[in-house]
């Protein structure tokens, strides 16, 4: 009992307090002495309790090691920051610290100010440290119980010289704060308070700090009053003004304060710019206004718009400007200008000669009549140096070139964009949209709306085939006016300097008569046909393109830089006038190349026949009967020699009864044909041989083409024509016969037999000896507007939506029905020739559409041989004589293709377009040439 009431007074002991690491020792070599038994329950007990302590002594031991060890950390941390205190100085006071008040740290900065303001108060205070700009704002806006504000002062991006708290509306007690936080901020030289409700006791804190060392003072939309204007006009005078920008637009200074600025003006020697716009000045201020121009020798820019200032203020304003040397911008829109009773318009007229300095002038909605705008208008003529001037709201507008064109009407002030105003030469980022580009620009300015200098060149023989004038350039923003080249250069080429407006330009170039796009110069193909009126010799034309030539004028260097121009283009330059020869011929050496035919029309050349003879080869089943190799290869050299007479024979037969649109033989045009050929003889040729012949050649290639509509059953397309014939001449030469004749001995025959009726239907050559001259060139090109006009409105049949305008053989029909042309001389038949002969040459008939879309210069020729078989009459010959058939037949083409021009004109055109000719009463060719002289 008494051990074990020791080992529980032990364990209490060893558990409340701390024991001597050689206590236990002591108890551990009694033990070991023997001095307590071991054996039995209490050597058990004893064992056990000796287990506990020894866990004890090491918890102890661990516990003892520990503190000992935090002991000597102790002493080496005090000992570190016993040194580190000897050797740091004394620590900077907050406000002491720099701040850097723009860049991403700024705001942090700021706030970090807002959480320590108390103790940065105490610092400041107990040591006298100057407030920062941050403590400032931040102690300012407590005593005035607003919220902290950064004012502009402190800004995460930005140019530390410049603040801009513009549209903030912060009123006269934020504009206390600011004041305190400028008055340790001397380095900010550009300031913009613009409509910020700041009234006169707002500016007058503020403006006191800022007027001597600014060198940009921007105040639009306040009311500063006397007490906010005096700092600035006690400054002005002084040789330290450093202020260059004046704005205090819209600040109701009215006539009282804007003479005393006027007057600190006159002394002032470093404002480029004075911008005092609606202030409600009125005519009493014009003298101050006119001595502040004849005695300030830096100002450069005045802005007065929306003023009361009438005429008689303006003639004055004008005479001090005729001699002025420095001034380069005023704005004097929306005042009275025209009222008054003043007459400014001589002033007007002495200031646009002699005045060179001025560039930019703004006269917008100042009610000038319209006497008054037609005088401005013929005296701003002599003015080569005003590179943007402004009308609008008046009696006319500003063209391309500067001129001011007058309309019998006055503009419209709420159509007038208000806020569109001139500032110095500066481009607006966003011009407001004058219109499409295809119509005339009106109210132009070349500096407010960015145009660019562009050089415009027709090279002959390169930009295309006309060579001699005149030739005429066309342009989109002038509503496509023909535009006179004058006379080439030294090197033959034809030019002109243009300013043209940024964005897509369209144009094209008239020459020899002829609407085309020049091929040196970027070309875009239209999707539809680009149509335009234009007006070239009092002639008004219609024209019809599907290509024009197209740029992209992007932004590039601006009108003027600093006060000089930057391209030779000078504004109200007149284009050369174009004065044709009356009643008289071009003299010139007329070819093909010059005609309106050359852009477009595309010869059979051999090459492309070729291609199309190996197309017709390959689709054929010749080498089908034809066995032998040497044979084929001799039968095709046979056939390519006959190729173009078998080709054209094929389009003229092919045209007498087609398939709906489809240009194919039948079989009665089939037995026309053999018969002319004279290959029927009843005995090796019957005509139900021919039969036989037909539709074996038709029923080959059915499997191959089934289904396809441009290959009707029963009738014969292009390649199976040269297979007819290979067959026929199996027929009459091979079968039946002694000897039995090869194929290349049979086509041979058959080629000679069929040749001399084929030759004669050369298309060629009727457009090489009657249509491919010089007087029905004269035709096409005088009446191409007609030709253009019947063709767009009988173009729409059959085109797919986006598809380009073609005309179809049943379009062509009903012109001919229009036009009342069908008799027993002229028929349908005569129709379906005059469209398939006209066609350009397809390589391919199978399986493109082409072939049944004509197009213009298609239907040209499609006219002229309609002209051809019709045959009117010419022009003032109706009562020569009686005409019989024959007789009008075997005029010229162009007598008759000019009387079928005036035909539709009365029978196929509109009202309009009629109004634009005058019918002749004498043909273009009985006309007796004027003498030189």
């Amino acid at each position: 009992m008494n051990s074990a009431n020791d080992e529980i007074k032990m364990k209490k002991t060893t558990s409340q307090f701390s024991v001597k690491p050689t206590v236990l020792p002591q108890v551990m070599s009694t033990c070991k002495l023997g001095r307590f038994p071991i054996d039995g329950k209490l050597g058990e007990s004893f064992q056990e309790s000796n287990k506990r302590y020894n866990r004890q002594y090491f918890r102890i031991q661990t516990q003892a090691e520990k503190q000992e060890k935090a002991e000597k950390d102790k002493g080496i941390e005090d000992k570190d920051v016993f040194i580190q205190m000897q050797n740091n100085q004394e620590e900077a006071y907050e406000d002491m610290k720099q701040k850097d008040l723009v860049g991403p740290d700024s705001i942090k900065n700021y706030y970090q100010t807002y959480k320590k303001i108390t103790r940065i108060k105490e610092q400041n205070k107990l040591f006298t440290v100057q407030n920062s700009v941050q403590t400032n704002l931040i102690i300012k806006s407590e005593q005035l119980r607003l919220l902290p504000c950064k004012m502009g002062l402190i800004k995460q991006k930005g140019e530390s010289k410049v603040l801009a708290i513009e549209n903030h509306k912060y009123g006269d007690k934020y504009v206390e704060v600011l004041s305190e936080g400028l008055r340790t901020l001397p380095v900010i030289q550009d300031f913009n308070f613009n409509q910020n409700r700041i009234k006169e006791n707002g500016a007058s804190l503020l403006l006191p700090l800022i007027s001597k060392q600014a060198r940009s003072i921007e105040m639009v939309s306040n009311i500063i009053g006397k007490k906010g204007l005096e700092p600035v006009l006690n400054v002005l005078p002084l040789q330290t003004c450093k202020i260059q920008v004046l704005n205090l637009e819209d600040n109701q200074l009215g006539d009282v304060l804007a003479q005393e600025l006027f007057k600190a003006m006159q002394k002032n020697n470093t404002v480029k710019l004075l911008n005092v716009s609606k202030n409600q000045i009125t005519n009493v201020s014009h003298t101050f206004i006119k001595q502040m121009i004849e005695t300030n020798d830096s100002l450069e820019e005045l802005y007065l718009h929306w003023n009361l200032i009438k005429g008689s203020g303006g003639a004055e304003l004008f005479k001090a400007l005729i001699n002025n040397k420095n001034m380069k911008v005023l704005d004097l829109s929306y005042n009275l200008l025209g009222c008054g009773g003043s007459n400014l318009t001589p002033v007007l007229k002495q200031f646009f000669e002699e005045n060179k300095e001025m560039i930019h002038l703004d006269l917008s909605a100042n009610q000038f009549s319209l006497a008054d705008s037609q005088s401005i208008s013929e005296a701003l003529k002599e003015n080569h140096t005003i590179y943007g001037f402004h009308f609008s709201g008046n009696f006319g507008y500003v063209d391309s070139k500067g001129f001011l064109i007058i309309q019998n009407e006055m503009r419209n002030f709420n159509q007038i964009h208000t806020d569109y105003r001139i500032r110095g030469c500066e481009t607006h980022s966003k011009p407001y949209s004058k219109g499409p580009r295809s119509e005339k620009l009106m109210d132009v300015c070349w500096i407010c709306d960015g145009w660019q200098g562009q050089k415009f060149q027709w090279i002959p023989n390169k930009s295309g085939n006309a060579s001699d004038e005149p030739i005429f350039i066309h342009l989109d923003f002038e509503g496509y006016e023909a535009i006179f080249l004058g006379k080439p250069d030294e090197n033959g080429i034809y030019q002109t300097n243009r300013m043209v407006p940024t964005g897509e330009l369209d144009y094209f170039y008239t020459g020899c008569q002829l609407q085309v796009a020049s091929l040196t110069e970027p070309l875009k193909v239209h999707n539809e046909k680009f149509r335009v009126r234009t007006k070239i010799a009092d002639q008004i034309i219609d024209v019809l393109l599907d290509e024009t030539n197209h740029q992209t004028i992007n932004k590039g260097k601006p009108v003027i830089l600093d006060w000089d121009p930057n391209y030779d283009v000078k504004p109200r330059t007149c284009d050369p006038i174009y004065i044709p020869a009356k009643m008289k011929k071009q003299k010139r050496a007329w070819s093909f190349p010059i005609s309106i035919w050359a852009p477009k029309y595309k010869f059979d050349t051999e090459e492309l026949l070729r291609k199309c003879f190996e197309r017709d080869w390959n689709c054929s089943k010749i080498t089908k009967f034809v066995k032998k190799i040497e044979e084929q290869e001799q039968i095709k050299e046979m056939l390519w020699q006959s190729y173009k007479s078998i080709r054209e024979t094929y389009r003229y037969y092919s045209a007498i009864n087609p398939s709906a649109d489809v240009f194919s033989m039948s079989q009665n045009p089939t037995s026309e044909f053999v018969n002319q050929c004279q290959l029927i003889d009843g005995k090796q040729m019957k005509l139900a041989d021919v039969d036989l012949k037909f539709i074996a050649t038709c029923s080959a290639s059915q499997s191959d083409w089934k289904g396809n509509f441009r290959n009707p059953e029963r009738y014969l397309v292009r390649y199976q024509m040269m297979e007819f014939l290979v067959r026929l001449s199996e027929d009459k030469y091979i079968r039946n016969q002694p000897g039995s004749p090869s194929y290349v001995q049979a086509t041979r025959m058959i080629l000679d037999q069929c040749l001399p009726h084929m030759s004669q239907y050369d298309s060629h050559k009727w457009r090489m000896e009657r249509y491919f001259i010089e007087q029905c060139d004269d035709v096409c090109k005088k009446y191409k507007q007609v030709i253009d006009y019947v063709y767009m409105h009988n173009s729409q049949k059959k085109v797919k939506p986006g598809q380009a305008p073609f005309m179809c053989l049943d379009e062509l029909k009903d012109v001919c029905n229009k036009a009342n042309l069908f008799d027993e001389n002229f028929v349908e038949r005569d129709v379906n020739l005059a469209f398939c002969l006209s066609m350009l040459t397809q390589v391919d008939e199978l399986e493109s559409d082409r072939l049944f879309q004509m197009q213009l210069i298609e239907f040209m020729e499609a006219l002229g041989r309609i002209a051809d078989k019709y045959s009117p009459i010419g022009i003032g010959k109706q009562n020569e004589k009686e005409w019989t058939y024959e007789q009008r037949f075997a005029q010229p083409l162009y007598y008759k293709l000019e009387a079928f021009m005036i035909h539709l004109i009365h029978t196929s055109v509109d009202e309009e377009t009629k109004k634009n000719w005058k019918i002749p009463t004498v043909s273009m060719f009985d006309l007796i040439e004027e003498d030189d002289q």
